[in-house]
């Protein structure tokens, strides 16, 4: 790289993004706020309406007529507004609208639902595609409210029993963050058609274990997880199977009424403040700026802390979750929370840290790699991912842990390794195909000393061919340049310090100073992904990341195409 000699683009560029960063600061943390769901949407109007359809006649008509505003000229929908039409968000939507039109129902709710029908039968083949969970890949909550809403046959459908719930711990965790929404439908489906397990004993037992489960697992505001999908399904299923009584429904519903947006609309989740405030601090500290109010900061962060067993995977006290009080702790919220306490100043040996950095190897998966919520889950949505294991690498690493437990930095190189693509690139189970996973993983070789490993050039080779012809990244080559997996690129790239990356970084940053909004943030777009299947964006990855790679490129002395 030539000598840092940063140019007035950059200093410009980032000097509004700093500023639109403080903006967003408030009671010591950051939020950004999470892009409106179909998905979420659609299953909390059918709560609703289970609820109380006279009662929440107006939260249930304004979320509908979003569904209806949102709805895509094909008929379908996404699951973040934008996204291309897929089945999840389809079949949801139209059975919630199915489910609650009235007779009286606008002529354009009706021809909405119209719409979505024929799209299901034209675009995926009906609702033989919802009930296949192979094809359709939160086809349990669909297949559901399809037939709670008189489009599928209950019949016909693969029916989920409560007995799980009797299995041992070490078996039944693995389902991970999915275990409630079993348990609520697998609670409904046993009432729906008759079955012989019915009359044995067990199945009272299951069900009231289901149940105790559930009650034990919901959190303080009353919600599963921190999201209004779950708490909403959950919802629909126990009241539809009879279970309106339950002292902790009430609860449920009044954090899906809080969770309604001004528009209709419903997020998939809360927020992810932990993730956003760790965002934040990265950003400004590689600008060379304090963090606002660091020690009110570094404060808000301990706090969030988990220090308890936390009931649903039974993983010890010392992680992070993405929000408090109802999510759960995991590995890449304590990865990035243990990095954003390093760089706030707080010492490796710090209590905090090493327990943090403790609980991460507890959750080193027997293959090297790292999950999400569950160690050795299998589950499509929570199993080994390079992207979290990049991030948990590097965290050990800048608390010290990794010194004296050489045999897990090797295990996960091990795991990497056999992880990498025949390209060079590597995957993410939380984003879209390869920029995110391979940049997240050439940082971590960079941060543990190895950017000219075999490894390292491989992926920093497969980034450099990822680039699109704008000079942004996207999911790969070909898909449109978005500011968060062009931020990450340049990042990654940019860390290498070899002369081969400098093209492809100062175009990148020329892609972003070129792209930045007037109030300094960039357009998010949904390349994030829940449960494999729920796609959505998030405005401070699209502030944050973008921020810290233009401090980055300075800091390394690139400079944008066209403008050094």
């Amino acid at each position: 790289m030539i000598a840092p000699s940063p140019t007035p683009a950059i200093d410009e560029s980032l000097g509004r993004a700093l500023t639109s960063l403080r903006r967003m600061h408030c009671a010591n943390h950051w939020v950004g706020e999470l892009s409106s769901s179909a998905l979420a949407t659609a299953m909390s109007v059918a709560a609703l309406h289970t609820v109380n359809a006279d009662a929440y006649q107006q939260s249930v008509r304004t979320g509908r007529a979003w569904l209806v505003a949102t709805q895509h000229a094909d008929g379908g929908w996404g699951d973040a507004v934008v996204d291309a039409t897929n089945v999840n968000a389809t079949s949801l939507s139209t059975a919630a609208l199915t489910l609650t039109l009235s007779p009286s129902a606008p002529s354009s709710e009706v021809a909405a639902r119209d719409r979505a029908l024929r799209c299901l039968e034209q675009q995926f083949g009906g609702f033989d595609m919802v009930g296949d969970p192979d094809r359709c890949t939160l086809s349990g909550p669909c297949r559901t409210v399809c037939a709670l809403a008189g489009l599928m046959d209950w019949r016909n459908i693969k029916l989920l029993r409560p007995e799980i719930v009797l299995l041992p711990r070490r078996w039944r965790r693995t389902i991970s963050t999915t275990f409630p929404a079993y348990l609520s439908i697998a609670t409904l489906h046993s009432t729906r058609a008759a079955h012989v397990l019915n009359a044995l004993p067990t199945y009272r037992t299951a069900v009231d274990s289901a149940l105790n489960w559930l009650a034990a697992a919901q959190g303080p505001n009353g919600s599963f997880e921190e999201s209004a999908f779950l708490t909403s399904l959950i919802v629909t299923c126990l009241i539809t199977a009879g279970l309106r009584d339950l002292p902790w429904i009430q609860p449920a519903v009044a954090f899906i009424v809080d969770s309604q947006r001004e528009d209709g609309s419903w997020p998939i989740d809360r927020d992810l403040e932990t993730f956003d405030t760790d965002l934040a601090v990265f950003a400004f500290n590689e600008a060379s700026v304090e963090v606002p109010e660091s020690q009110g900061v570094t404060e808000w962060l301990l706090q969030q802390q988990f220090n308890q067993t936390c009931f649903a995977t039974g993983a010890p006290a010392g992680g992070w979750g993405w929000a408090k009080p109802s999510g759960w702790p995991d590995a890449d919220d304590t990865a990035y929370t243990l990095l954003a306490l390093r760089t706030l100043g707080l010492p490796p040996e710090t209590d905090a840290l090493q327990q943090g950095a403790r609980w991460l190897a507890w959750m080193q998966n027997s293959d090297g790699s790292w999950s999400t919520f569950v160690r050795g889950s299998r589950m499509p949505f929570d199993h080994d991912c390079p992207y979290v294991t990049g991030h948990a690498l590097s965290a050990l690493k800048a608390v010290g842990f990794l010194r004296h437990n050489a045999h897990r930095r090797e295990r996960a190189l091990a795991y990497l390794r056999r992880a990498q693509r025949p390209d060079g690139s590597f995957g993410s189970i939380w984003f879209r195909e390869s920029t995110a996973g391979t940049a997240s993983v050439l940082q971590a070789l960079c941060d543990l000393g190895l950017p000219d490993s075999l490894m390292a050039r491989r992926a920093r080779d497969a980034l450099i061919r990822n680039q699109n012809d704008d000079g942004g990244w996207g999911g790969i080559r070909g898909q449109a340049s978005t500011a968060e997996e062009t931020g990450w690129a340049v990042m990654a790239l940019a860390d290498c310090n070899d002369a081969s990356v400098t093209r492809a970084v100062n175009l990148g940053v020329s892609w972003l100073v070129e792209r930045q909004q007037d109030d300094g943030s960039w357009q998010p777009w949904p390349i994030g992904l829940y449960y494999s299947a729920m796609w959505y964006s998030d405005s401070m990855y699209a502030l944050a990341v973008p921020a810290q790679a233009l401090a980055r490129a300075r800091h390394r002395g690139c400079a944008p195409c066209g403008f050094a």
